[in-house]
């Protein structure tokens, strides 16, 4: 092998890994966090603003769950929330390959917020 061609090889091992390392649901999980996360941007955006936070303050970035909660606080339901809690369980059982598991939690965290 060339030492030309082990830049492309190295890149093209990093690329493949994410897939094989790959969950039975990961792509699913996958498309209902960014139905969710546009969800939630949709409500903060529309909706009543709140204090900032401390970690904020701090420039630490919010994490989906914590979003959730703040719009479930500002009275827009908990229906992201509650997606977001049954993604969590979905993430879970897609790391033990739990295929039934992880198409429950999903099923569940889709309906939360509307998806078939």
């Amino acid at each position: 092998m060339s030492l030309k061609a082990a830049p492309f090889i190295v890149a093209l091992l990093l690329v493949s890994a994410p897939a094989a390392l790959a969950g039975p649901c990961t792509q699913d999980i996958v498309s209902t966090q960014e139905a969710l996360d546009r969800l939630i941007a949709d409500l903060a955006a529309n909706g009543p603003s709140a204090p900032e936070s401390e970690d904020a303050t701090l420039s630490h970035e919010p994490t989906p769950g914590g979003l959730a909660q703040t719009e479930a606080e500002l009275g827009e339901g908990v229906a992201p929330e509650k997606a977001q809690a049954e993604l969590d369980k979905a993430r879970a059982a897609d790391e033990r390959e739990d295929s039934d598991a992880c198409h429950q939690a999903l099923a569940k965290a889709r309906d939360a917020i509307g998806l078939e």
